[in-house]
């Protein structure tokens, strides 16, 4: 009978605590997806499950992997392909704050790529002395190659609002891109070579050197300062000689590339709306994840944390009173128990 007693009291105790927890205000953020068939969820962990946006379940698994406070888990947005054409995310609402996070666009590239292209060379400025010795129209293409690096249908991991309605998020990815930016330098090459640099090396049926490319512009040159040579050439000339040398600077970049040692950790790319203001999401400084994604072994091993300009983390909740007194009567029915079993020995 006594022990009836004191269960009952303990399961009294728990249920008012139980009963506050449930009750106590929640502030959760509410999320809309403005095309959920662009939308593709990762569950998380090496083991995990992929799940499209329109499929039945598909937003609230989405929901949950923003929220559920596992790096791993992920929402992809624009998940056709890696070259996204318009901006496919979701809006997030708490309170009074809203923000949209969404895909870039080729438009998008246009807007912040000299910032990015900034804060990567002061990233890793191995890389900048060979940028800076680009000629101007080099810089220019390489700048309108950066749509197509597949950054823009960014994996978002995790979402949350701060105390005065800036935005935290974080971006799963890759720890170590240099493979992938070897492989669009390398894609690019080719391009240019058969798109006309092979006319220039008659006889040649691989790439040449980054030597034997200046050996072939030092010749053009001399050509083209020729007093031999009619004018109507030398326009010709002149467009040749800058496109050889485009392509000498981007042999010399995947020579640089491939002789860096270290990893280049750079983030996949979000746009960011809220307070009237735009920003872009990325990062250059990425945590392992300790996972990688189910269907490919490699994709998701890192990721990157960023957040608006003078963000503040949320409040972590406190207990309200009742739950507090709960917890207390339920300790003290353990406390008297103890002193009952000690006066009947």
């Amino acid at each position: 009978m006594k022990m009836t007693f004191q269960k009952l009291v303990i399961g009294a105790s728990m249920a008012i605590g139980v009963s506050a927890l449930a009750t106590a205000p929640a502030h959760a953020a509410s999320f809309d997806f403005n095309n959920t068939v662009e939308i593709n969820t990762y569950t998380g962990g090496s083991n995990g499950t992929f799940i499209r946006g329109n499929a039945q379940g598909g937003t609230n698994a989405a929901i949950k992997a923003l929220t559920d406070n596992n790096p791993t888990s992920n929402v992809e947005l624009w998940y056709s392909s890696e070259t996204p054409d318009s901006n496919v995310g979701f809006t997030a609402t708490e309170g009074n704050y809203s923000a949209t996070v969404s895909s870039v666009t080729a438009s998008d590239w246009n807007t912040f790529g000299s910032q990015w292209l900034g804060d990567l060379l002061t990233a890793y400025t191995p890389f900048k002395s060979v940028w800076n010795g680009f000629s101007a129209t080099t810089q220019s293409l390489v700048a309108s190659y950066f749509p197509s690096l597949g950054m823009g249908d960014p994996n978002i991991g995790s979402f949350q609002f701060g105390q005065n309605s800036g935005v935290e998020l974080s971006l799963v990815g890759h720890l170590d891109v240099k493979t992938k930016l070897s492989d669009t330098l390398s894609t690019k090459l080719n391009e240019a070579w058969t798109g006309g640099v092979k006319s220039l090396f008659p006889g040649k049926t691989t790439l040449p050197s980054a030597l034997e490319v200046q050996t072939q512009i030092s010749t053009l040159q001399l050509t083209l300062n020729s007093p031999l040579t009619p004018a109507s050439k030398k326009a010709t000339l002149s467009t040749q000689i800058a496109q050889l040398t485009s392509f000498k600077d981007l042999l010399n970049f995947q020579t640089a590339l491939n002789a860096y040692q270290g990893e280049i950790g750079a983030s996949e790319i979000a746009k960011v709306v809220t307070g009237g203001k735009t920003s872009y999401a990325y990062s250059f400084n990425p945590t392992a994840s300790g996972i990688t994604a189910s269907d490919d072994g490699i994709s998701y091993s890192a990721y990157y944390t960023w957040h608006t300009s003078g963000y503040t983390a949320p409040l972590k909740t406190v207990p309200e009173p009742s739950i507090i007194l709960g917890l207390l009567g339920v300790a003290g029915v353990f406390a008297t128990q103890r002193k009952f079993k000690k006066a009947s020995i």
